[in-house]
């Protein structure tokens, strides 16, 4: 019996530093139009993540890439990435999340493909029954907000009632995020 318990417990004690340890994962493909890789490097005493691709169009040679890294902070997380297609247009972006006593805040940049740049920023927060987040982007050259959202929720009795507002102003688009 005092060998079936000791077992277990001697897995526990090793398994510790072999799962602190950074994990690196590499997947290719190879299509009859593209080939590639992704590699994955998460490491969790660190608090990173990092995810960089490529792929080459095997018509031409073109290649395309994306990159993501994320930094965990005291008091949130920093991420940054940026994708550039077959055609050679770049887009990226910054952002930085800060936890808060209630919720967080967000800010940041983003570039698009054509070169145009955005400010990003937002809010969370939680109340005792309540919760309210929202989000907006503004084109830094015209100073015009592309997009805002506004939610906010509140529990009362056991009832959720639950009110969204997106505001996209007529002609402007935000920029687009995969």
């Amino acid at each position: 019996m005092r060998i079936i318990l000791t077992i277990p417990a001697l897995v526990l004690v090793f398994a510790g530093p072999a799962i602190a340890e950074p994990r690196t994962r590499t997947a290719t493909f190879d299509t009859p139009r593209a080939e590639g890789s992704r590699t994955t490097v998460i490491d969790r005493a660190a608090g990173t993540f990092s995810r960089d691709a490529q792929a080459t169009r095997k018509s031409d040679g073109a290649t395309a890439s994306r990159s993501y890294d994320r930094v965990r902070t005291d008091t949130g997380f920093t991420a940054s990435g940026s994708a550039t297609g077959f055609a050679g247009r770049t887009r990226s972006f910054e952002t930085t999340r800060t936890r808060t006593e209630n919720g967080s805040t967000t800010s940041g940049t983003y570039t698009g493909r054509g070169g145009e740049t955005y400010t990003l920023s937002g809010n969370r927060a939680r109340g005792q029954g309540s919760f309210s987040a929202n989000q907006s982007v503004t084109r830094n050259s015209t100073g015009q907000t592309v997009f805002a959202r506004d939610v906010s929720a509140t529990r009362s009795g056991g009832q959720v009632s639950r009110t969204v507002n997106v505001t996209r102003p007529k002609g402007a688009r935000p920029p687009r995020r995969r």
